[in-house]
């Protein structure tokens, strides 16, 4: 067969498949990999592991998953996180896991979001993502030790991890875990960078609880301090937290001008 019409056939049988994607609503990932990989190479990974597959009426999760993850999944998967499994079970990629913990996490299903979270980052420990989103539905699930551990491991690679939320989300686990000194020294590692009112309350609260009347009282001071130069958004956002550094005040015989 001539070289010229075989390239023709290959660009023919790639275009279609990248018409059969987005017709299907299909991840867009998919038409990456139709358009990336040598043709036909990611036209033919796409036909058979979705067009053949949804032609043959085929829409349970691949068989990396486990019948009791499906039983538990299938009344929220959806044609995102059936895309996401037909990828993990395809390319078995970090990016594809913490996705599907993404999604998961999203519709506040934490139990099915962990397992993704930690598969991986056994595929990727230095996956910043992979991290913070295990140590967030550990935290949403009440598991505050399991949480903290794994934001200890995503502080240790970046401190200041969106934009300061990772290390005082560290600092809550260890308050609600019961482990008040380490709060207390993450919580001023907090205060000293980030400045987060909830976690400066929190902070003399720990202090107070310690037997440091006098330091909790200086913490709570210097909220309503730092509050004077807020700008009117920010003020309403941390109204909460300065009202409630007034009544520690007050309880303690503290009157502010």
């Amino acid at each position: 067969m001539d070289i010229s019409l075989i390239g023709i056939i290959v660009i023919a049988f790639s275009g279609w498949m990248c018409l059969d994607c987005l017709q299907r609503k299909e991840h867009i990932v998919w038409v990456i990999i139709i358009i990336a990989l040598i043709p036909p190479i990611g036209a033919l990974i796409y036909f058979f592991a979705v067009k053949a597959q949804r032609a043959g009426g085929s829409t349970s999760p691949t068989n990396m998953f486990n019948s009791s993850t499906r039983n538990a999944s299938k009344d929220i998967d959806t044609e995102e996180t059936l895309q996401l499994k037909e990828l993990i079970n395809q390319f078995h990629k970090a990016y594809h896991y913490e996705k599907l913990g993404q999604v998961y996490m999203e519709k506040k299903r934490f139990e099915l979001a962990v397992p993704q979270f930690r598969a991986a980052i056994e595929k990727d420990p230095e996956l910043e993502e992979a991290h913070y989103g295990l140590g967030k539905s550990l935290h949403a699930m009440g598991n505050f030790e399991e949480a903290a551990e794994a934001l200890e491991v995503l502080v240790a690679l970046n401190r200041k991890y969106d934009y300061g939320n990772a290390i005082f989300g560290l600092a809550e686990c260890y308050r609600l875990a019961g482990n008040d000194e380490k709060a207390i020294e993450t919580y001023e590692e907090v205060i000293k960078t980030f400045h987060f009112f909830k976690a400066q309350y929190h902070y003399a609260r720990l202090l107070d609880k310690k037997g440091d009347k006098q330091g909790a009282i200086g913490s709570m001071k210097s909220i309503i301090g730092l509050s004077k130069d807020l700008p009117d958004y920010k003020l309403e956002k941390e109204r909460h937290w300065i009202d409630e550094a007034y009544k520690f005040l007050r309880k303690n015989g503290v009157e502010l001008a």
